[in-house]
């Protein structure tokens, strides 16, 4: 037998998953959401409740950002799966980056196309269909 002593483990600390959305800002059913896709684990607490670790409250955040850049589930899936590998991680999260970030150049592109119609047609509308949302406009109470 080792003659050292062995330090008895820590109590892991879990987060309910009420008290885990409110920090995170996000809600309850979000966080339960990527559980049922595979992207974390929980554990069960009193009563059956999901309650996180640490470990996976961090990696909740990467993927609330991930999302809110836009990253569909199956990309963060793919590559949550790499966190093993952190190079293969880092270039994959930086080709995804690039793309979510090309497309959201195009749709701001096609916005500006847009607001630019829409003023081009404001300048050409006939004064009386301009003045309808003016004051005097049909319906309008006097």
């Amino acid at each position: 037998m080792n003659a050292r002593a062995h330090k008895p483990l820590a109590p892991m600390r879990l987060v309910e998953i009420s008290q885990a959305a409110r920090t995170l800002g996000v809600t309850a059913r979000t966080l339960r959401h990527y559980q049922d896709r595979g992207l974390i684990r929980s554990h069960r607490l009193a009563r059956n409740v999901r309650g996180y670790d640490l470990n996976t409250l961090e990696q909740l955040k990467a993927i609330i950002v991930l999302r809110a850049a836009g990253l569909p589930i199956q990309a963060i899936q793919e590559i949550m799966a790499l966190r093993d590998r952190p190079d293969a991680q880092i270039q994959a999260l930086s080709t995804v980056l690039t793309k979510a970030l090309s497309e959201q150049q195009a749709q701001i592109q096609h916005l500006i196309t847009l607001v630019d119609q829409l003023a081009q047609a404001a300048d050409t509308l006939p004064s009386s269909v301009a003045a309808l949302g003016g004051p005097g406009a049909i319906g309008a109470s006097s």
